[in-house]
C-alpha cells in the first residue's frame, strides 16, 4: 500500500469540498472572477487528493483532513519525508451503523416461510411488519425495506390463498 496520499484518487464529495472552499474564498475576494472558474473547472476534472490540495494551498482553508506541505511544525520529531507519506485517514473514525429492527426480519422471514405453510405464517408477517414501521419510523433504525418485503409478500400469500379457497369452493359448488 503507497503511503502517498496525494496520488489517491479523489471522491466526488472531495472535489465539492473543493469547490466549496474555492467559492468561499471568491466571496471573500481572495479569488477574482477569472480564477475562481479556472480553479473550479480543475477541481471538477481533478483525479488525486494532490490536485484538489494544489488548487486551494495557498487560500487559508483547504478541503482535506491532512496538513499542507509546510506544516511541518505540526510534527516536530517527524522529518518532512515522513509527514508527507503520513496517512491523512488514520484517526478516522466510521460513523456507527444503525441496527436493523428485529421486527423488520421476523416479518421477511415469516412472510418466506408462508410459502411452504400454505399460507399460515402470512397474517403474522403482515402484523409484524406493520409493527416493524411504526417502530422504524420512532426509532430511525434500519429495515424498512425488510418490512414492506414481508408485508407485500405477506399480503400476496393472504391473496393467493383466498383466491384458492375462492377457486376450490367455485369447483366443488359446481358438482
Amino acid at each position: 500500500m503507497s503511503g502517498d496520499w496525494q496520488s489517491m484518487r479523489a471522491s466526488h464529495a472531495d472535489r465539492e469540498r473543493t469547490a466549496d472552499v474555492l467559492k468561499a474564498a471568491y466571496a471573500e475576494g481572495r479569488l477574482d472572477d477569472a480564477e475562481h472558474r479556472r480553479r473550479l473547472d480543475l477541481a471538477m476534472r481533478a483525479r488525486s487528493y494532490g490536485e484538489l490540495q494544489r488548487l486551494v494551498a495557498d487560500l487559508p482553508a483547504g478541503p482535506l483532513p491532512f496538513p499542507a506541505g509546510g506544516a511541518r511544525a505540526s510534527y516536530p520529531d517527524v522529518p518532512r519525508y515522513a509527514t508527507q507519506a503520513m496517512n491523512p485517514w488514520a484517526h478516522y473514525t466510521p460513523p456507527a451503523a444503525r441496527p436493523t429492527d428485529d421486527l423488520a426480519k421476523a416479518s421477511v422471514i415469516l412472510a418466506v416461510i408462508s410459502t411452504f405453510t400454505c399460507g399460515l405464517t402470512a397474517v403474522p408477517a403482515i402484523v409484524t411488519g406493520h409493527m416493524a414501521l411504526s417502530r422504524i419510523r420512532d426509532s430511525g433504525d434500519d429495515g424498512r425495506g425488510m418490512a414492506i418485503v414481508g408485508l407485500c409478500v405477506g399480503y400476496s400469500a393472504v391473496i393467493g390463498t383466498l383466491l384458492v379457497i375462492l377457486f376450490g369452493v367455485g369447483i366443488f359448488s359446481s358438482f
